[in-house]
């Protein structure tokens, strides 16, 4: 490859039911890809249908990285995503595929396109000062401290909140003003694409989607999970709502409904279960709206950027991606 040519990478992001791997494996089947998972639920090796994850047969399409391979009870840092995500975009170019980012996790995204900052033990004593602290009080103190990267990161958004307040602490400095390492936004050529629908298609997209998880097995893929937390997990994360994998919309519901009930999925009456199901619709609503935020505000943005919406413009979007993911000259 010639030295002044950056490798490409595409990116495909959106909403959640936006239709992102749904086009690909529609439009894009015949191109010479390898799908990279950037969605946070995605990674665990048991939330195959709460997550959405590729199915057997749409694996067979592409070459794919990162989707189903953590326990439940691992987490999953934005710094491990992007030290993996690097390996695979190498990978995918060693082996003449074109790699794809493909997820709707904004954090990880963001983190990949400009890097993290670098390491920091934080101490005992600064986690505990801040873990004290109240929501409100937390993002005043951030405010203070680091006005830009308040202003980055909602002020309901705790776990951001609180890491961003304790590295400031750490570091002695804004992070905001800090140089981050790792990112690939001047390194690669990149194409990102916006999935963005109108919103009442989005509604009934993901209405569909999560009827369609019932029918595929998700009350029996959260008995499975609900029943390792019991036999093993808890031994080690006695609350359920510490365990990353656990709080996902699709699974949080499900638990909630045992913690108040006692009840084991597989025991819910047919009432109970739709009423689960209404909740995870309307919390999957709710993320949505949030990720229509993030990504209609998200900076830096590559400067190869397109916002587009598949309901009328796969011609277009498919033409881009074969333009983009054909070899130089």
């Amino acid at each position: 490859m010639n030295p002044e040519i950056k490798p490409k990478l595409i990116i495909v992001t959106g909403a959640t039911a936006s239709g992102k791997s749904a086009f690909l494996y529609e439009y894009a089947a015949q191109l010479p890809l390898c799908i990279i998972n950037a969605d946070s639920r995605q990674v665990y090796r048991d939330l195959v249908i709460s997550s959405a994850s590729p199915s057997v047969a749409e694996r067979a399409l592409f070459s794919y990285a990162l989707y189903n391979f953590l326990p439940i009870d691992e987490a999953f840092s934005a710094g491990e995503f992007i030290r993996m995500a690097r390996v695979e975009i190498e990978r995918a170019h060693k082996e003449g595929n074109v790699p794809v980012i493909c997820g709707g996790t904004y954090f990880y995204l963001h983190a990949l396109l400009t890097g993290l900052l670098p390491a920091a033990q934080i101490s005992d004593a600064i986690k505990t000062e801040i873990e004290a602290l109240s929501g409100d009080v937390a993002y005043r103190q951030l405010q203070q401290l680091d006005s830009v990267a308040a202003e980055k990161i909602h002020p309901h958004n705790l776990v951001r909140v609180r890491r961003a307040l304790m590295l400031c602490l750490t570091h002695g400095a804004p992070i905001s003003a800090m140089a981050r390492e790792g990112g690939v936004l001047d390194t690669h050529d990149i194409l990102m694409l916006i999935f963005e629908r109108d919103r009442s298609v989005l509604k009934s997209r993901a209405e569909e989607r999560v009827r369609q998880m019932f029918q595929q097995g998700l009350v029996a893929e959260i008995q499975s999970v609900l029943m390792q937390f019991q036999n093993s997990v808890s031994a080690k994360h006695p609350d359920w709502r510490k365990v990353p994998a656990l709080t996902g919309i699709g699974v949080r519901e499900f638990f909630e409904a045992w913690e108040t009930g006692q009840k084991m999925p597989q025991d819910l009456s047919d009432t109970e279960l739709k009423s689960i199901e209404i909740k995870i619709i309307l919390n999957t609503l709710h993320l949505i709206k949030r990720q229509y935020t993030w990504f209609r505000n998200a900076e830096p943005k590559p400067a190869n950027t397109k916002t587009v919406d598949p309901s009328y413009e796969n011609g277009r979007i498919a033409t881009l991606l074969k333009e983009f993911a054909r070899p130089p000259v």
